[in-house]
């Protein structure tokens, strides 16, 4: 009677410790932090930066040149990644804030392209498209996170202490002046807030969580490349903040658990050739996204207030 049950959870246990499902499992934990690092800036303070793939990337390589060629401890490789992309975040800031709407998206998306050219062509430092292999994983205190189970208890360690510190940011009157600036510049002036100095520093928190997310990758993988962090990396970040809900820090979560794991994992079940569930997945990537947009426009799209 008990049988099938029984053998149900028996397999799905089985599943849950297999080597396939810890590797989901990480990458989840990087792309939360990676996803709602970019809420922060876009969800709360309303600001389309497509340079967060490049403070991404910015991070992975530090992390891959530190461990690689200088040795230096796991901890110290995260600290220099999120300095260094949240530095980048400034240089970012500084210029392409003074820019408006669309024009600070093809500002950003810009900066996004030099920083890809110089992954590319600074062989000297990059490899250039050749990568940089041998990554090592992590060690602290003896314990040594080579293997992927012992791996992906790091990962939640460091995935709850960033998602933790941005959930207290997100409930701050940090991110509530964020959001009236928004809203209305000129309001948020005349209420004592500086608009500027609020915004730079939503640049840099969250291009150095960006930085964080992009170390643990570069551990993960053990090898990183240009292609990693390409505009349909930055689409799929968009894409689950928007299905998420920009702005919403448990949306965005459930949205990052949906388009990283359960869609297309789900399509590897579907009796289709390899060649065709990698268009089918980015289909769906832009069908989902499309129709999410058209529904709530008018909340992604307000009209801009007069004052």
């Amino acid at each position: 009677m008990f049988e099938a049950p029984l053998g149900f959870f028996v397999g799905f246990y089985e599943v849950l410790r297999s080597e396939y499902a810890l590797h989901l499992c990480v990458l989840l934990g990087i792309y939360l932090i990676l996803a709602q690092s970019f809420n922060l800036v876009f969800g709360v303070g309303g600001l389309f930066n497509l340079a967060h793939v490049a403070t991404y990337a910015i991070g992975a390589y530090t992390t891959a040149l530190l461990s690689t060629e200088l040795n230096v401890g796991v901890f110290q490789c995260l600290l220099a990644s999120a300095l260094l992309s949240g530095l980048l975040a400034l240089i970012i800031g500084a210029i392409s804030l003074r820019l408006a709407t669309d024009y600070f998206a093809i500002g950003s998306l810009a900066f996004s392209a030099v920083v890809s050219a110089l992954l590319i062509n600074w062989r000297s430092l990059t490899r250039g498209v050749l990568g940089i292999p041998g990554i090592p994983r992590p060690e602290w205190g003896g314990i040594d996170f080579n293997g992927v189970q012992n791996f992906l208890y790091f990962v939640i360690v460091v995935t709850l202490l960033c998602l933790g510190a941005m959930w207290i940011l997100f409930r701050s009157s940090f991110a509530r002046s964020l959001k009236a600036a928004a809203q209305s510049d000129v309001a948020a002036q005349s209420l004592g807030r500086d608009v500027a100095r609020l915004r730079i520093w939503a640049f840099f928190i969250s291009s150095a969580f960006a930085g964080i997310a992009g170390g643990l990758f570069a551990y993960y993988l053990n090898y990183i490349d240009p292609s990693s962090f390409s505009l349909t990396e930055m689409v799929l970040v968009l894409t689950i903040v928007v299905v998420g809900r920009p702005g919403s820090f448990w949306g965005v979560a459930a949205a990052t658990l949906l388009l990283v794991v359960l869609l297309p994992e789900g399509l590897r079940f579907l009796p289709l050739e390899p060649s065709v569930l990698g268009p089918l997945r980015q289909f769906l990537h832009a069908l989902l996204l499309f129709i999410v947009v058209y529904m709530n426009r008018a909340r992604l799209f307000p009209v801009e207030r007069m004052v």
